[in-house]
């Protein structure tokens, strides 16, 4: 009799022991697109563009650029449809030193009737809008501003 109970104590203590864990494919997988790599679009840049229409409301927090990428950070409202955004500018410069130029944040929510609100960055590589015989632009999106050195 002893020698069953030993066994079942055995038996028990293993199935509870925890196994170590190791990080299987299924969960790198999982992480991956959990945290994906943040896309960087690109700035379209269209003569005589509407600079003032931002398409669906959005409120521009603040921007920031880091070499050639213009970060801006946003918040709308959503949540069930995703939204698309593209960053526009007409090519024009405005004469100053140095040079400024003005770009629109065009926002698309695909008629999502969702209102949850919804925070987040946006990135564009803006090394088109770079102007000729500078190392120095101002970029102006709304009422924001933030200087781009090259």
């Amino acid at each position: 009799m002893n020698k069953y109970i030993y066994i079942i104590g055995v038996l028990m203590f293993s199935a509870c022991h925890p196994k170590p864990k190791t990080e299987t494919a299924s969960a790198v997988k999982t992480a991956a697109v959990a945290n994906p790599a943040p896309v960087i679009k690109e700035v379209t840049i269209t003569p005589g563009a509407n600079m003032s229409d931002i398409g669906n409301t959005y409120q521009l927090m603040g921007m920031e650029i880091k070499d050639d990428v213009l970060t801006l950070n946003v918040e709308y409202s959503g949540g069930c449809k995703e939204h698309t955004w593209e960053l526009i500018s007409n090519g024009s410069y405005a004469k100053s030193l140095p040079p400024q130029i003005t770009v629109c944040l065009k926002h698309n929510n695909h008629e999502d009737a969702c209102r949850r609100l919804t925070m987040g960055p946006i990135s564009f590589n803006i090394s088109k809008l770079k102007h000729a015989g500078n190392n120095e632009l101002i970029i102006k999106c709304g009422e924001q501003q933030a200087s781009y050195k090259y």
